[in-house]
């Protein structure tokens, strides 16, 4: 089998993505054809200098910073993410022994994949939430895709007339996007804003509606009633349907669990994870809506518009997109397996792999 050096840059390039795909060491190298030690070696080179190519020797001017160098930026990165140019570049030349250019160090950074990004939100976690994740994963690992295509999901989503950018940013490489110091812990952000409930299943989009931002247990119930009910009796005439909702305090009032309860018979309620919007994939829904209303060419001007314009867009999501992505619920599972309950890739958005259950 073929050493590092003898492969080609697609050969290495089909190592780092089988990789990332979640592909073992012995599965790639037998999909690419070389030894054990090569895939180890090769993913090893990318994540930590973002590239496998290798830069011929003897041919044009030496770097200013060298191998050695570079791993001391990765270092220097590594240890405090949202450093700027400027102060990477002094604890570079104090630890380093020669003079450098700001210049120099960004290119450098950029030639290694290192580029500034905003760093992704994450729910925030505590050791509980993370073994009641778990646990809720592992209980249904073996669930079949006819068994997902059984839920209807469901949440409400704030919508903002001006789209606002804290303007954060960290260094990091392309597959470091959970990475816990290339993350950000946000919490919901209310005011000035157009708050949607929705639901919908593998079979069809349910109704969407505009609800009031202060969702009270009355209001709730209304929803359930109104538009919930007829909804699980279209889609589910035979009651095998399983409505999901997260656990806010409206959901869980006493006056809606005893609506569920009394309507037992004609569908059930998925017990529901805390902190998990990774497992919902109708979050995903929302950046379609919001990356529709930010692309139009006529932005909306005030709240009413902005109203009117996502309800709109919810009725045209196509049928492949919502499909997709309750098709994608195994590999959420799988994801937060493999987190041990921790955030997954899906719950920061995800838009790599969003794009990727869309297609």
């Amino acid at each position: 089998m073929g050493r590092s050096k003898d492969l080609s840059d697609f050969d290495k390039g089909q190592i780092v993505m089988a990789r990332r795909l979640g592909q073992s060491i012995s599965e790639t190298a037998g999909l690419v054809g070389c030894s054990r030690s090569t895939v180890v070696s090769t993913y090893r080179q990318w994540s930590e200098e973002g590239q496998t190519t290798n830069r011929r020797q003897g041919v044009g001017r030496p770097r200013l910073i060298d191998a050695p160098g570079q791993r001391m930026l990765s270092r220097l990165v590594r240890t405090d993410r949202r450093s700027t140019v400027a102060q990477v570049s002094e604890h570079f030349n104090d630890g380093y022994g020669r003079n450098v250019s700001q210049h120099t160090v960004h290119r450098t950074l950029l030639r290694m994949g290192l580029r500034r990004r905003s760093p992704d939100g994450v729910p925030m976690m505590t050791p509980d939430h993370c073994r009641k994740r778990l646990q809720w994963a592992h209980e249904r690992r073996n669930w079949t895709l006819e068994q997902w295509k059984k839920v209807a999901w469901s949440d409400e989503s704030h919508f903002l007339l001006h789209h606002v950018d804290g303007r954060v940013r960290v260094r990091r490489l392309p597959g470091e996007v959970m990475a816990p110091e290339c993350t950000e812990e946000r919490e919901q952000a209310g005011g000035g804003s157009v708050m949607l409930w929705a639901t919908f299943c593998w079979e069809t989009l349910g109704p969407g509606i505009h609800v009031d931002v202060n969702l009270t247990d009355a209001a709730y119930l209304n929803i359930v009633a109104d538009q919930l009910h007829p909804f699980m009796a279209m889609v589910f005439p035979d009651g095998s349907g399983l409505f999901q909702q997260d656990n806010s305090p409206c959901h869980t009032a006493h006056i809606v669990r005893e609506w569920f309860e009394e309507h037992d018979e004609e569908f059930k309620v998925l017990p529901w994870p805390p902190n998990s919007p990774d497992l919902n994939p109708i979050e995903h829904l929302w950046d379609v809506l919001d990356q529709q209303v930010r692309s139009t060419p006529a932005p909306p001007r005030n709240l009413q518009e902005l109203k009117d314009l996502l309800l709109m867009s919810w009725c045209q999501i196509p049928q492949d997109t919502f499909r997709g992505l309750v098709e994608s619920m195994p590999l959420r599972i799988a994801a937060v397996m493999a987190a041990h309950g921790g955030p997954t890739a899906y719950s920061a958005g995800g838009h790599d792999v969003l794009a990727r259950h869309m297609q």
